[in-house]
């Protein structure tokens, strides 16, 4: 992808304590709505899980060779793509940056169904609706979100 407002890297065993920290700060409020609080010491776990299962479909986001956030999303099946993340860190945040990865994700797989989900507290479902999503499901703390294929 090639946008001036961010560029991808690939992620190395530096990049990881980085990442928790990004992933934390665009989590925790979330978190704390539906647990009730943000216990440290199981969310390091839940993280070693995640990066074991997605360290090679995460990248990170870089403005003008700064670190300012994580993407990770991976093929599902020939016809399939999950969007996970896009966190940016605070003072990136409401520049266009995450919209501006997500329209460049949703142009690279035309061809595939893109699924998303969200905290159901978050208000970005606004956003993905605008960009094609609709609703697919839910479940206890998240909605499900589909777009079907762009072109055949």
């Amino acid at each position: 992808m090639d946008n001036p407002k961010y560029k991808f890297r690939s992620i190395t065993k530096k990049d990881y304590e980085f990442i928790y920290q990004v992933k934390k700060s665009a989590y925790i409020k979330y978190v704390e709505m539906n647990w009730g609080r943000w216990e440290e010491e199981e969310q390091r776990k839940l993280f070693a899980q995640f990066i074991s299962t997605n360290k090679d479909e995460t990248f990170i986001i870089t403005h003008k060779e700064k670190d300012i956030g994580f993407y990770n999303g991976r093929t599902l099946s020939n016809d399939r793509y999950e969007v996970g993340n896009i966190c940016i860190i605070p003072e990136f945040q409401r520049k266009g940056i995450g919209t501006a990865i997500l329209k460049d994700v949703l142009s690279e797989n035309n061809d595939k169904e893109i699924n998303i989900q969200y905290f159901k507290q978050n208000p970005v479902g606004k956003l993905y609706e605008r960009l094609g999503f609709r609703s697919s499901g839910e479940s206890t703390f998240h909605y499900q979100m589909i777009r079907t294929k762009q072109k055949q």
